[in-house]
């Protein structure tokens, strides 16, 4: 089957999207230039109450990594998403999302009134502004899936981090059934 590209659009590093996607829809994120990291927030939007469960998403799938054939599951049991495509093959669930404490600690403080649109802005900030858009706060932020990150545990339990996980031009697609 042929698909139809509805729309397109760059999002430059650090900055938000997000959209509601309809049933039977799909959404394909591209990174460009290699060593993308893409934090996803998921929810149904007709129930906003229903959201993205990391545990039962990992447990019934035995996997601690997202990649193709996998779905995410809702804190309801049912299928939010899946991912249908996918030529990273390793895609972070565990990590979450960075937030002011964390950025200011690795890059230096820096305000909007100091470097505009270069200053580094962390991802928590970024969703919360997003779920205001749709009458949402940050009671309603849960967990997200860091795409084209790779995170691995040890045998200790420590996290490790691989940089570049993805290649140029990595690509992965959902599509909500």
């Amino acid at each position: 089957m042929e698909s139809t590209v509805l729309w397109s659009e760059t999002v430059p590093g650090g900055a938000t999207w997000s959209h509601v996607l309809k049933r039977g829809t799909a959404l394909r994120i591209v990174d460009l230039e290699g060593g993308a990291n893409v934090a996803a927030y998921f929810l149904n939007f007709e129930l906003t109450a229903e959201r993205f469960n990391l545990p039962d998403t990992l447990k019934a799938q035995h996997t601690a990594r997202l990649a193709k054939g996998h779905v995410l599951y809702s804190d309801m049991g049912r299928i939010l998403c899946s991912i249908t495509e996918d030529t990273v093959g390793w895609h972070d669930p565990l990590c979450g999302l960075s937030n002011n404490a964390l950025v200011e600690k690795k890059y230096g403080k820096a305000t909007y009134q100091q470097s505009r649109n270069e200053r580094h802005q962390n991802a928590r900030d970024g969703f919360l502004v997003e779920l205001g858009k749709y009458g949402l706060g940050p009671r309603d932020l849960h967990a997200t899936v860091n795409f084209f990150s790779k995170v691995t545990v040890d045998e200790a339990g420590d996290l490790h981090y691989k940089p570049n996980n993805s290649l140029q031009k990595a690509m992965w697609s959902y599509a909500r059934r």
